[in-house]
């Protein structure tokens, strides 16, 4: 390739031995020709190898920070664009951060159910009292932590005083509600669940447990009574105890929530759309956040930057940690993200190079050198 043809290029890194060393590879936008490579990503060799061609017009990359530099420094004239896969995708993550620290894995919601029904109130048992127990103490150590925290305390005097490390230290100040442990809600399956209709007609009708065992067993189930009454018992909690109920509790799962991020709410099951937006209309927080997203994504492709600047404020607003972090980035970066909104240019067929690498090194089972890997790279 003759390097003066070169104008418009991307760059991004490649493992040549995933989680240890990496190397950067440039490509010509416009013939999807590999130019070079070079065994390093850090900014001095970037810096050096770019000023190679100060012929270039144009560099898309990632929202690297090591790039950015090294670009700026080797190509003053040039423009940098920051590619829309990664802002989306960086954008996706911090949104499915948020929903994971602020969310359980599993939200129950009050649904109609056919006829009224009075439950009694039923004890927990041990196990639940020490889950409880548990639950309430780490508690009670955020409230202190963050209580430390609003007094003045510095994030080190803490992490001394409380004994905990100042990364856990960090995460409690962090926290916008209460702990909820990770499996609180998980259902990991009952023979019972076939049966689960019937039970509660019976229980509807206050039916003894022994009865409902006797039903279900003349249809079929194989179980023990004491597994009847525990499945009972659960049931009887979804309810409120000692009062009349015309609602039962059914549970939408977090996963769907982190779904809607990228996908629109008519591919989903009509049961979780209800669920979903009952719960999404409760929740500001969410709100705002599913806002963000889609006005962002709409801002990448209206190829208005000005629209950019509106967008950053109105988000710093929400208050939410991720997004305010997402945002940082963004403005440390904002020339080149504003490139990316009004430009065609993007990462995609570096990408492509890329994966064609990984099947080279597969096909050389990993053992080849640097120089052997650049040599079948420059050829494709």
């Amino acid at each position: 390739m003759i390097r003066a043809q070169v104008r418009n290029i991307c760059i991004d890194d490649f493992a040549t031995k995933k989680g240890q060393t990496y190397g950067t590879l440039m490509v010509d936008y416009e013939t999807s020709k590999v130019v070079d490579m070079i065994p390093s990503r850090d900014t001095e060799s970037v810096t050096e190898w770019l000023k190679g061609y100060p012929e270039i017009e144009v560099v898309s990359r990632d929202g690297s920070i090591v790039y950015s530099k090294a670009i700026a420094e080797a190509l003053q004239g040039a423009m940098q664009v920051s590619d829309r896969f990664h802002l989306v995708k960086n954008l996706f993550e911090q949104a499915k951060e948020y929903i994971k620290r602020t969310i359980p894995t599993k939200i129950k919601l009050e649904s109609p159910c056919e006829s009224p029904v009075i439950i009694e109130k039923t004890k927990r048992t041990k196990l639940e009292l020490k889950q409880f127990e548990k639950q309430e103490a780490k508690n009670n150590l955020v409230r202190t932590v963050k209580g430390l925290y609003t007094q003045g305390y510095s994030k080190k005097a803490i992490s001394r005083e409380l004994g905990l490390s100042r990364n856990t230290v960090r995460k409690y100040i962090r926290y916008r509600c209460m702990i909820v442990h990770a499996s609180k809600g998980k259902h990991f399956g009952s023979m019972l669940d076939s049966y689960r209709n019937t039970i509660i007609d019976m229980n509807t009708g206050n039916r003894k447990a022994f009865e409902i065992y006797e039903t279900i067993r003349n249809r079929g189930y194989k179980g023990s009574y004491s597994n009847v009454r525990t499945y009972l018992s659960k049931i009887r909690k979804e309810q409120e105890p000692g009062s009349k109920v015309s609602h039962m509790r059914t549970a939408l799962e977090r996963r769907r929530l982190i779904s809607f991020l990228f996908k629109d709410i008519s591919k989903f099951k009509e049961s979780d759309q209800k669920m979903m937006k009952k719960y999404i209309d409760t929740n500001r927080n969410l709100q705002n956040l599913y806002a963000a997203v889609k006005n962002f994504r709409d801002i990448l492709k209206s190829k208005d930057e000005s629209r950019l600047e509106n967008w950053l404020t109105e988000v710093n607003r929400y208050k939410i940690h991720e997004l305010n972090t997402f945002v940082r980035g963004i403005e440390r970066d904002i020339e080149a993200v504003k490139n990316a909104i009004k430009s065609e240019f993007s990462n995609g067929i570096i990408e492509g190079v890329i994966n064609k690498i990984k099947v080279i090194k597969r096909v050389m089972y990993g053992r080849c050198s640097f120089e052997l890997l650049k040599m079948k790279v420059m050829m494709l």
